[in-house]
This record gives C-alpha cells, sequence and structure tokens, in this order.
C-alpha cells in the first residue's frame, strides 16, 4: 500500500511533467488512498464564450480527466502509468462564472488490466456537482519511475 506521503510526490511529479496541466493552471490540493482534489482557477484564456466567465466544458473534461488518471495511477503499487481507454462525463449545468473549479476523483475497482474511476466536478459543495464522470484507464506495468527514466535518454 502506498503511504499518503508517497501518493503527495507522485502527484506533484505528475503535475510537473503534464504540460497541459501546467497550461490550465491546475493545482493538486489534497491527494491521499482515498482520493485527489485537483483545482483549475478560472482564466479568461478558458471562457467557452469571451466575456461570460464560464470555463469552456473542454477544460471541465480535462481537468476530470487528468483528476481519474491520477486517482488511478495512485491506486496501484509502484504507480503505474494509466493511459484513459474511456471516459463519460456529464455536465450537469455550467459552473458559476469567474471561479476556479475542482475536481474531486477516486479509483473504486482495480482489476490485473484495468482501473475504474469516478468524480465529481464541483466549486463550493462536492455534494452540489456541475458535473460528474467515469473513466477507465488501462495498466501497463510501467511505472512512473520507469517512464521517466525512458524519457530522459
Amino acid at each position: 500500500m502506498n503511504t499518503d506521503e508517497q501518493i503527495g510526490k507522485v502527484v506533484q511529479q505528475f503535475f510537473h511533467a503534464v504540460p497541459h496541466c501546467r497550461i490550465l493552471g491546475m493545482k493538486p490540493e489534497q491527494a491521499s488512498s482515498e482520493g485527489v482534489v485537483i483545482r483549475m482557477p478560472f482564466n479568461e484564456e478558458l471562457e467557452a464564450d469571451p466575456g461570460s466567465g464560464i470555463i469552456h466544458s473542454g477544460a471541465i473534461t480535462t481537468l476530470m480527466d487528468s483528476a481519474f488518471g491520477i486517482a488511478a495511477c495512485i491506486s496501484l503499487p509502484g504507480f503505474e502509468t494509466c493511459p484513459t481507454i474511456d471516459l463519460r462525463i456529464d455536465h450537469l449545468e455550467c459552473p458559476d462564472p469567474f471561479k476556479p473549479v475542482r475536481c474531486f476523483a477516486e479509483a473504486y475497482r482495480v482489476t490485473k488490466t484495468v482501473v475504474f474511476t469516478r468524480g465529481v466536478a464541483y466549486q463550493g459543495d462536492r455534494d452540489q456537482p456541475f458535473a460528474h464522470g467515469v473513466g477507465t484507464f488501462m495498466r501497463t506495468g510501467r511505472t512512473l519511475s520507469e517512464m521517466a527514466k525512458e524519457l530522459a535518454k
């Protein structure tokens, strides 16, 4: 079982290594064996309609896919890399304008080949989500450390 300290370090490495997470301003707020909470600030470049203050659903989907992927990775011994197989996001309503958004994600089932995740996007209260979703991720057997070494060559 991975410790919360190990999980925190891996999540930080993930955000440092994945360019789109940095570009979108994503930051981890919580990371433990229970799941992750990732925050994405409002940025006018992400607006669905200029001046509306509403973050585009594509940016929300990217936030959720990233959070689900991190939840899959940290649920595994050795922190395997886990590419997305399938992702379903239901946008229940628009988020409040000009405010940051958060995603809570957890891995709820792990098999030999697939990790199943679920989560919600919200602003103030996690029990009042504006989007929810599920994702499935392929287990590669390659750890993040192995992948980083290969990329450094």
